[in-house]
């Protein structure tokens, strides 16, 4: 062990010595987290702009379009009917940036005693997940609102027809067959901005480069340099060896983590909900599995700069379909990011950091990067031996 740790501290020495390097080092994850935090994050929460298209000035009309305009998050503009809906639509996305424009029928203020029908046109071309926010607030919105009309239609006819309690009951079931009750619950106080969700993605991306580029071209760069030969006629195993780099290389993600972590505490103002401990453990998985992958990529290449390139074909695709900058949940992508080992790291870090999850609940995850870790250090360790003979 001891061993080890001159090899891990000559790294370290080695690292420090190179003052652009370092500089790098430390500059990398906070620029990210500067120009993510200043896109994304302060007080800026997810929003979107929506017309209200309606010939209609009575009271009922009014109130209902006055919920949309004093909605947090909801950017309401009302406009009188003015040619085919579809064109209308198209005019208003198009031109005045709205994600959804809702056409409100003439028979609407009759809605307290006939059904009505309400179109709403969406920006296809938006990003998802605005489009599913806008879509889904939209919706709860109608659906609470039509739950309330439901209601007084059932107190007004209370008065004009005498019917039993089983009757209204059964009356309800047709008008409004699944009542949904939505409570929505926070382990914090503060509102999830996006640059929460961003900044265990982050975490996640700065283990990847530094673990993956950074083992990879250095142990090639000690190969191809003859200094592990060197080492190797000192009496050093080769565990010592691995052990020594993989350790280096996890002290300086471990610095760049911190960095990012502080910065995103102290600037943007980013709560960890849960265990700091298991947060820890989680981080030194990923290390150690992005480290197992840069150690089976120095055993498959000649030259650093063949070890770059395969790193960099690893890296791109695993860093977008991961989950870093946006979740992917359906469709067959998702079972592509399910072969990523950074999959499993993002969902066990932002379970915690956001929802303050326990090892429970992220049982699966926590369990499929620590087998990974082991795999992939194996395979490494028998790489290396069969192609250096140490």
């Amino acid at each position: 062990m001891k061993k080890a740790f001159i090899v891990c501290w000559r790294r370290i020495m080695e690292t420090f010595h190179q003052k652009k390097l370092v500089a790098f080092l430390i500059l990398y994850p906070l620029l990210f987290m500067i120009i993510f935090g200043t896109v994304f994050g302060g007080n800026h929460f997810i929003s979107f702009k929506m017309a209200i298209v309606t010939d209609s000035q009575d009271e009922l009309t009014k109130s209902f379009i006055k919920i949309f305009e004093e909605y947090e998050g909801i950017d309401a503009i009302v406009v009188e009917k003015n040619g085919e809906k579809e064109e209308q639509a198209r005019d208003l996305i198009e031109n005045k940036d709205c994600i959804l424009v809702m056409f409100l029928p003439k028979n609407f203020s009759n809605l307290i005693f006939f059904y009505t029908n309400i179109t709403i046109y969406y920006d296809a071309s938006a990003d998802i997940n605005t489009q599913n926010i806008a879509l889904g607030t939209v919706s709860g919105i109608i659906e609470a609102f039509s739950r309330n009309i439901s209601q007084k239609k059932m107190e007004e006819m209370k008065k004009f027809v005498n019917l039993t309690k089983e009757q209204i009951e059964y009356i309800k079931g047709i008008a409004q067959p699944i009542n949904v009750t939505t409570i929505g619950y926070s382990s914090t106080e503060k509102k999830l901005k996006y640059i929460d969700f961003l900044v265990p993605g982050l975490i996640s991306m700065t283990i990847m480069w530094t673990g993956v580029g950074g083992v990879a071209s250095s142990l090639v760069e000690d190969r191809v340099t003859g200094i592990r030969q060197r080492i190797l006629s000192a009496p050093v195993s080769s565990y010592e060896i691995i052990g020594g780099e993989i350790l280096s290389n996890i002290l300086i993600i471990g610095l760049q983590v911190v960095i990012l972590l502080l910065v995103a505490i102290f600037l943007f103002n980013i709560t960890i909900v849960g265990s700091i401990w298991l947060l820890s453990i989680i981080i030194i998985i990923g290390m150690l599995s992005m480290a197992g992958i840069g150690l089976v990529i120095s055993c498959l290449t000649k030259t650093a700069e063949e070890s770059s390139q395969l790193s960099m074909l690893i890296n791109f695709p695993m860093m977008f379909l991961s989950g870093i900058f946006f979740p992917i949940t359906t469709g067959w992508m998702f079972y592509i990011s399910r072969i990523f080992p950074l999959t499993y790291i993002n969902d066990g870090l932002r379970e915690i950091m956001i929802k303050g999850s326990s090892l429970k609940e992220i049982f699966a995850p926590f369990i499929i990067s620590i087998i990974f870790a082991i795999s992939i250090f194996i395979i490494g360790v028998i790489l290396m031996k069969k192609r250096e003979g140490i």
